[in-house]
């Protein structure tokens, strides 16, 4: 069995339609058909059930698919392994990250790191910490970057965890917002504004504030939950929105003034641990050994 017969079948698993898999490999649809056959033939099993408008899988198609998906994974992370014996002028990372440390920490190594390294090939991946793990298992990112701490990822037996220094986490506002004339400021002043909080925020962290983020609650005014923040900074400066997320997300804004950190005397003491996750399974490319030392420990 060649590996282009497998990855025929796997498209036309995933598309179920022969037509769409077609255009979607740029084959003709009598070629893909006779590369399904072939397939059944050497297999000795029907694979696929066709129907006047789409395809299912047989059991022997579900297996096909479980065992499949794997093989084309291995295959392509073993192209990258041999790349990077090569070294790291014909190397390739794909870096993942949540929305917050992709601004404030990938961001601002990554532009040095391409300057170092032009040839090696560089794809960004943005994501909550469960996608990326997951991406990470399946061989989708080399390594990612995230909360550990909270999301209790740094429990996991089968990660490495490198951390990196930790933020502080702050309620944030524009300049002119009617908090910033309240003295003293507690948690239950911010109630009567609309608020901002991380789609991901863990559990753990959200029961330390009470009943604040509650849409069920006495006055409530409203909850945003973003996986972007970029979006959610512009707001800030529009409207009354009151965020949650790690100063060094908005270190820029508290040093020109735009944004004020509220200091809330009954504030949780809470602290965003960021940290470089990779699999222990997988050894780490040249690349990726090289982005690592361009952002641990002083680069943040």
């Amino acid at each position: 069995m060649e590996l282009r017969h497998l990855k025929h079948f796997l498209v036309v698993a995933d598309l179920k339609h022969f037509h769409r898999a077609a255009l979607e490999l740029n084959l003709a649809q009598p070629s893909l058909s006779r590369s399904i056959q072939k397939m059944e033939d050497l297999l000795g099993a029907k694979l696929l059930e066709r129907t006047s408008r789409s395809v299912t899988l047989t059991p022997f198609g579900e297996i096909v698919v479980e065992h499949g998906s794997r093989i084309i994974r291995d295959v392509d992370f073993l192209k990258r392994e041999i790349q990077a014996i090569q070294g790291l002028e014909t190397g390739e990372l794909i870096i993942g990250a949540s929305a917050i440390p992709l601004n404030s920490i990938v961001g601002p190594s990554i532009g040095q790191f391409i300057h170092t390294f032009p040839n090696v090939n560089v794809e960004l991946k943005v994501g909550n910490w469960l996608s990326l793990y997951q991406q990470l298992c399946k061989a989708e990112v080399s390594l990612f970057i995230a909360e550990t701490k909270a999301t209790e990822l740094e429990q996991r037996d089968d990660i490495e965890v490198v951390p990196l220094p930790s933020f502080q986490a702050i309620f944030c506002c524009r300049k002119a917002h009617p908090l910033t004339r309240i003295n003293p400021l507690t948690l239950a002043d911010i109630k009567q504004y609309p608020i901002a909080i991380p789609s991901a925020l863990p559990k753990t962290l959200y029961d330390q504030f009470g009943d604040l983020f509650n849409k069920y609650r006495k006055g409530f005014s409203g909850l945003v939950k973003f996986e972007q923040f970029q979006a959610i900074k512009e707001s800030l400066s529009e409207c009354d929105l009151v965020s949650l997320a790690p100063d060094v997300s908005v270190k820029k804004e508290l040093i020109n003034g735009l944004f004020v950190a509220l200091p809330i005397t009954d504030m949780p003491d809470i602290r965003a641990s960021f940290s470089i996750v990779y699999l222990k399974s997988r050894k780490l490319t040249p690349a990726a050994k090289a982005f690592i030392d361009f952002i641990h420990p002083a680069k943040c």
